[in-house]
């Protein structure tokens, strides 16, 4: 795909008057004669500097590095998972970024999809979307900048997406829009409204959810692969668990199950997800907090849920055979069913005869010492903890102290 090019928008303004003039656009100027040519003279020496034109280009892997699951719709890059989000490195004197809703933008302000635009790693943008597009402005400065530029979808699959269109940049550069490298280690996070980071920025647990209180930037997730240098993908759906997604009154709930939703994009964005395309050192699960509040210390249904987590843990190892595996389960509770987890990897290692898998107990949030978000969810500070000790167990398991990460 190549670049459109015009006159950029400012480009005409810095010509000035006497350019105007030159080409012959005001009607009473004197036309001068043009000077005489030497026969010595060097024309190449004379030709005109370059000046910068106006590129319109697609977020696609050609001109910016995807992360997490994305999918293409038209002229479109939807990010509609936590985290899924475009990176890129940018020369010129403008840039600019169009932005694309889905549904959700006409949700209440506080549920629509929310999400940040950062410059040079810091966030310069962090809004909801609440129209059909937008057009945001990055920067816009006299002399060429360099810099790198992401967007990132902060809250989850379940409200809505983000959509990236166009990138509009004024550059003298032939690329002035290239993708970031890759990092050397990639981690796919499976979970639940813990890793969707759900009421990370709420005050206290008497807060009922909002997109904007829920930030996929404070997440264990991101802040492990941070501390890693990695990159991520995630599928983390509030709410959702393996046998049964949360529910008040011990009935099981089929309809927020996250294995059925694992081989595809996100829901609502149901395409195939290709896992050839897209492998990962490791993959992290955690869930069985929402599949808990079913099977509470019932034998029968602890059991099922044993049945249902080996299912799906078979068909995590069958998309990503290289990758070590990593099970983990607490911080809001559910640590009854550990035992249960613990006993299916054992068995799975038995059955298989795959031996890079990890398991352990995330540590229970403390209110009263850490205080806590949105409905009992972990905020900042619990985050963070978790997301040090989710490192350190990767750094464990693949012996990344070796490679000095």
């Amino acid at each position: 795909m190549g670049f459109d090019f015009v006159l950029g928008r400012r480009q005409l303004c810095r010509l000035g008057a006497s350019a105007i003039v030159a080409a012959g656009l005001v009607g009473c100027a004197v036309e001068e004669p043009a000077p005489e040519l030497d026969s010595n003279d060097d024309v190449s020496e004379k030709a005109s500097p370059q000046v910068s034109q106006e590129s319109r280009v697609r977020a696609t892997e050609e001109y910016v590095r995807i992360i997490g699951r994305t999918c293409q719709d038209a002229d479109v890059t939807w990010l509609p998972q936590s985290g899924s989000a475009i990176e890129f490195a940018v020369t010129g004197t403008y840039l600019a970024i169009e932005l694309v809703g889905d549904d959700s933008v006409h949700n209440g302000w506080d549920l629509r999809s929310r999400y940040a635009v950062l410059l040079d790693g810091e966030v310069i943008v962090d809004d909801t979307l609440s129209e059909p597009t937008r057009t945001v402005e990055v920067f816009s400065e006299e002399l060429t900048k360099n810099g790198v530029v992401e967007v990132i979808h902060l809250s989850e699959a379940s409200i809505g997406a983000v959509g990236v269109g166009e990138i509009i940049v004024e550059s003298d550069e032939p690329d002035p829009v290239r993708p970031t490298p890759k990092k050397g280690l990639s981690i796919e996070f499976i979970g639940d409204s813990i890793t969707c980071a759900y009421g990370v920025e709420s005050s206290g647990p008497e807060d009922s959810f909002t997109t904007t209180e829920e930030n996929f930037m404070k997440s264990y997730a991101y802040l492990a692969s941070q501390e890693l240098g990695a990159d991520y993908s995630a599928v983390c759906y509030s709410g959702y668990g393996i046998v049964s997604g949360w529910t008040n009154d011990g009935t099981r709930r089929t309809d927020k199950l996250c294995p059925p939703l694992y081989d595809v994009v996100a829901k609502g964005y149901e395409q195939p997800w290709d896992f050839v395309a897209h492998t990962y050192d490791v993959v992290v699960i955690n869930l069985g907090t929402n599949d808990f509040s079913y099977t509470g210390t019932d034998p029968d249904r602890m059991s099922e849920f044993a049945q249902e987590y080996f299912n799906f843990l078979s068909r995590v190892h069958e998309l990503n055979p290289d990758a070590h595996l990593v099970c983990t389960i607490g911080t809001m509770g559910g640590q009854e069913l550990f035992p249960y987890i613990e006993q299916v990897v054992e068995e799975f290692k038995a059955n298989t005869g795959f031996a890079r898998i990890t398991c352990y107990a995330t540590e229970q949030l403390d209110p009263e010492t850490d205080g806590c978000g949105a409905n009992m969810h972990p905020n900042a500070k619990t985050q963070q903890r978790d997301a040090e000790t989710l490192a350190g167990v990767i750094r464990e398991a693949l012996d990344l102290s070796e490679r000095g990460i």
